[in-house]
């Protein structure tokens, strides 16, 4: 299964240069939302995706499909996570049942 990385230029090259098998990098104008909201249904359709990373302000701006498979994760960008730090652990807490500390 892949990981597809979704978000700002910045950010999808470093997890290119992490070993992620596809990155895609959008811009904020409508144009490329709209193109970013295409990729986001055609990954999802595909059978090949097992997670897709999204960045949050991207995620906010796009609408996110309810889908159980693949695995949708917001991760925050260059400038930091949108929801601040307790929250991300909460959600780390939830997701893999390990509380990250300090």
């Amino acid at each position: 299964m892949k990981i597809v990385v979704l978000g700002d230029k910045d950010t999808t090259l470093g997890f290119r240069l992490a070993g992620v098998h596809e990155a895609y990098s959008f811009e904020e104008t409508i144009q490329e939302l709209e193109r970013a909201k295409n990729k986001l249904k055609e990954l999802v359709e595909r059978e090949d995706i097992g997670v897709i990373l999204i960045t949050e302000r991207l995620a906010q701006k796009i609408e996110i499909p309810d889908v159980t498979f693949p695995i949708i994760l917001q991760i925050p960008d260059k400038y930091g996570s949108l929801y601040g730090e307790e929250q991300l652990r909460e959600i780390v807490r939830k997701a893999i049942g390990v509380e990250i500390k300090r």
